[in-house]
């Protein structure tokens, strides 16, 4: 394949993201790749703070001020405006840790034609980040339950060499790996780099799409190789542990239950994960096995950020059962 360096287009939406965004945009601006080729699309859903002041410093920044229903249907409007080669979803919570993170995501690209999307092996650690934003860097995942069903699609930091069920080739500075849909991880988010002519046959219709199920649609078209490239990205959620609960009890509800028959990726396949998902609860209530988990990966990195492991596990059982026995009270109502 040519290796001319493609254009790139960074997709960024923002809604009162302040304390965030120019930690975001500095980092695109520090990339040690050739200015002309990079531009930032903000999709701002009517931010009151100074998010929009601050993006207009960067030269680089397209704004557009859409008011959608979230950052799912606004990552798509921003999609589909660009006419650059390679998409980058990046959320304002993003930071790029160095400098020659995009030549190096844009490698496998450039090398394999098959392969249509990367993403980072891992998150950024930073051991001067929020406890609970270390320990989803640490786990490489936001709920445990991906973890533990084998889904999650960055790897943990104890964990060496490929860590998903797919086979891999490793071909040096990345992993290789063809997918079907019953071992498809989360991916798509968060530093996702893919093709623009490929993402754009999915988001014609920006109110369906959704990052995970957008990447089910493609591999029903056919594509099913992604790389992922042996570096990180910085997470910056700013979580607090009970506005984190309360997410995901959201998310559960309004973004799975209530859509259900729209959603086109299922973390749990009652095919093949009924036995991993009993394993999972009845390892998060008995508490034991996440606990050696955080135990495993204190000995790697000595972080007593582990510990929250077993702490979550335990608080999304709970969660998710109480989701779903609730969810079934009200349809039978």
């Amino acid at each position: 394949m040519k290796k001319t360096l493609p254009s790139v287009s960074f997709i960024t939406c923002t809604f009162n993201s302040e304390p965030t965004i120019k930690e975001c945009l500095d980092s695109v601006k520090n990339l040690d790749y050739p200015a002309e080729l990079i531009e930032v699309i903000i999709v701002d859903g009517g931010s009151k703070d100074k998010t929009l002041a601050i993006v207009k410093a960067y030269d680089f920044c397209k704004i557009n001020v859409i008011k959608t229903d979230g950052p799912e249907e606004a990552t798509a409007l921003g999609y589909n405006m660009s006419k650059a080669d390679l998409l980058v979803n990046f959320p304002s919570d993003n930071v790029i840790p160095d400098t020659q993170w995009l030549k190096r995501m844009i490698k496998p690209l450039q090398e394999h034609e098959d392969v249509f999307a990367v993403e980072t092996l891992r998150y950024t650690y930073n051991k001067h980040d929020k406890a609970l934003n270390k320990y989803f860097a640490l786990f490489g995942v936001n709920d445990p339950v991906a973890y533990y069903l084998n889904k999650q699609d960055r790897a943990a930091y104890f964990e060496t060499g490929w860590h998903l069920s797919a086979e891999s080739t490793d071909c040096g500075d990345y992993y290789k790996a063809s997918f079907t849909i019953e071992n498809l991880p989360t991916v798509g988010a968060n530093g996702f780099i893919v093709r623009r002519e490929v993402m754009q046959k999915a988001t014609k219709d920006s109110t369906k799409f959704s990052h995970i199920d957008t990447c089910v649609d493609l591999l029903n078209m056919g594509y099913s190789t992604y790389a992922f490239v042996k570096n990180d990205i910085w997470h910056k959620t700013g979580e607090e542990f009970m506005n984190f609960i309360k997410k995901r009890k959201k998310y559960a509800t309004t973004l799975y239950f209530n859509k259900k028959e729209m959603r086109r990726y299922h973390l749990y396949n009652p095919k093949t994960d009924r036995l991993k998902l009993a394993r999972y609860i009845f390892l998060s209530l008995t508490v034991v096995e996440p606990t050696f988990q955080a135990i495993r990966g204190f000995m790697v990195i000595p972080d007593p950020a582990w510990f929250l492991h077993p702490v979550v596990c335990f608080c999304m059982t709970i969660i998710y059962a109480y989701t779903v026995v609730s969810t079934q009270l009200t349809v039978k109502h």
